[in-house]
């Protein structure tokens, strides 16, 4: 079984760098408040995301990221049954991200 790629905020940053898609699957009212500043960004909340995964390319790599990396978890699960396979999942979320210094907005 396909699963997805567990990656660490640095490595997570790297690959913001050389210009994969960070997707943050947290609600509205949270990235309002504050959200990742990478240049390779798409905010698709976990609620909206059966009617909107199509608009996450499946073609090459993407990051899934949260508050924690539990709903960044579960929208994994979800594109993995819908075909993906290309996905990693950032570990710790914006919590971790903060922590170590990260840029965001």
């Amino acid at each position: 079984m396909i699963s997805a790629e567990q990656i660490c905020p640095s490595d997570a940053w790297k690959l913001t760098q050389e210009g994969v898609l960070l997707v943050d699957v947290r609600e509205t009212d949270e990235v309002s408040q504050e959200r990742y500043e990478v240049s390779c960004y798409m905010h698709l909340p976990l609620s909206e995301l059966p009617q909107r995964f199509r608009e996450i390319p499946n073609d090459k790599k993407v990051i899934i990221a949260c508050r924690s990396g539990i709903r960044s978890q579960k929208a994994i699960d979800f594109l993995l049954s819908q075909g993906y396979e290309k996905l990693c999942n950032l570990e710790g979320g914006i919590l971790a991200w903060k922590e170590q210094e990260f840029p965001i907005v």
